[in-house]
């Protein structure tokens, strides 16, 4: 199995990102059709011959991985397809909708099944049992350990949730079988009728595997927090900068594995000429877009570095933050004079989740603390609850 997959990726080395993704995920849909109809066609032989429930449970848990196995095929085209005018940002999310559907074809098998193992444990029969039926279920047991290894290694090469999934499923039919083998094993030799129960079991593992499926499908149509390892990778990304101050409000959205917009607040000297800053920052997204693949917009903040007296003021504020030990983070921090000689202070805080403090509370007591160190000062504060990652400010 390792060597059939390097000798693909062999044949498939000179082809984009983006291809090779197709190129894996359509190599591992047609494989999972024909191993999954070839087990589908053994177990419903033996269990027809033999009349055991559990055993047409499991091959029809067979037919359905490979119908799975199709939308997979499927859903994998479809995210190739390069973006157009109704769909500019790609299709990848196909892949996401192809494991809905596959996840749905699973809950409803499972819902079928209980319906099946109720009536045959209400009225058992015999089985008719040789050795025919248990070699066979043993060669399912390890065609579909070898699934397991294959959509996973494939699955891990090319990040694909669809085949992580599917490898998940791969492995808890190969328990399910195991249970299968071993009722059957059973019932052989001391003559209980274990069929109905072992079916019913295997039926609502099915239907749990499914709603967990269902539910991690539906969190990437909709969109989820991002993982930890690609935000550590663009915080690391940002901080090779040396040029800019710091930076803040980095938000991430994903139409798929490698389709991600990003957009970040980056912070410079409020001295520098915006062609300067705009130097910059075109050379931070022409990095993102060459190292990492991301498509990333950055918005320029002007800091005043040199000026004592908003030094003076920014050290207020951290201290009055600080002093509430919550967590909470400050960026886009300016200080504008009034016309009657108060500072009106505006900036942001990155206010915790886990934190029950109101936005009004916690804007009323920073307000009320700044002044008694500060005299007539008026923060003005936007608070930030959907803020991903750490801020990053270097001032």
């Amino acid at each position: 199995m390792y060597l059939f997959l390097k000798y693909f990726k062999k044949r498939i080395a000179q082809q984009t990102p983006i291809e090779q993704r197709v190129s894996y995920g359509i190599l591992s849909g047609s494989v999972g059709l024909g191993s999954n109809l070839i087990l589908f066609i053994l177990k419903i032989m033996i269990g027809l011959f033999s009349g055991s429930i559990s055993i047409i449970t499991d091959a029809i848990n067979n037919l359905s991985d490979m119908l799975s196995s199709g939308l997979t095929v499927i859903g994998f085209k479809m995210a190739g397809k390069k973006p157009d005018h109704e769909h500019p940002y790609g299709h990848e999310r196909s892949e996401s909708i192809s494991g809905l559907l596959i996840s749905i074809v699973i809950m409803f098998v499972g819902l079928q099944f209980v319906k099946s193992s109720l009536d045959k444990i209400i009225s058992p029969s015999a089985l008719r049992l040789n050795i025919t039926v248990y070699v066979i279920l043993v060669i399912s047991i390890i065609l579909k350990l070898a699934q397991v290894y294959f959509y996973r290694l494939i699955g891990k090469t090319i990040d694909s949730p669809t085949l992580i999934a599917t490898a998940k499923d791969s492995l808890n039919d190969v328990f399910t079988t195991i249970a299968v083998l071993l009722s059957a094993l059973i019932q052989a030799s001391t003559g209980w009728h274990l069929d109905g129960w072992v079916g019913l079991g295997v039926a609502i593992y099915i239907l749990f595997s499914a709603a967990s499926l269902i539910r991690t499908f539906i969190n990437d149509l909709l969109g989820h927090q991002p993982g930890h390892e690609l935000v550590e990778k663009m915080d690391a990304l940002l901080q090779t900068y040396d040029d800019i101050l710091g930076f803040h409000d980095l938000l991430i959205h994903q139409y798929g594995p490698n389709m991600i917009f990003a957009s970040v607040h980056v912070e410079f000297d409020s001295n520098w000429t915006l062609n300067q800053a705009h130097h910059v920052t075109d050379k931070i997204e022409h990095d993102f877009w060459h190292q990492a693949q991301i498509h990333l917009v950055c918005h320029i903040d002007p800091i005043d570095i040199n000026n004592q007296k908003y030094a003076k003021i920014y050290e207020a504020v951290q201290a009055v933050i600080k002093h509430y030990e919550l967590g909470l983070t400050t960026h886009d921090f300016h200080v504008e004079e009034l016309v009657n000689g108060d500072k009106l202070i505006q900036f942001d805080v990155v206010v915790p989740e886990h934190i029950t403090t109101s936005d009004d509370e916690l804007l009323v007591s920073i307000n009320h603390d700044l002044r008694k160190i500060l005299g007539q000062v008026t923060a003005e504060i936007t608070f930030d609850h959907n803020y991903i990652g750490d801020d990053h400010s270097l001032i």
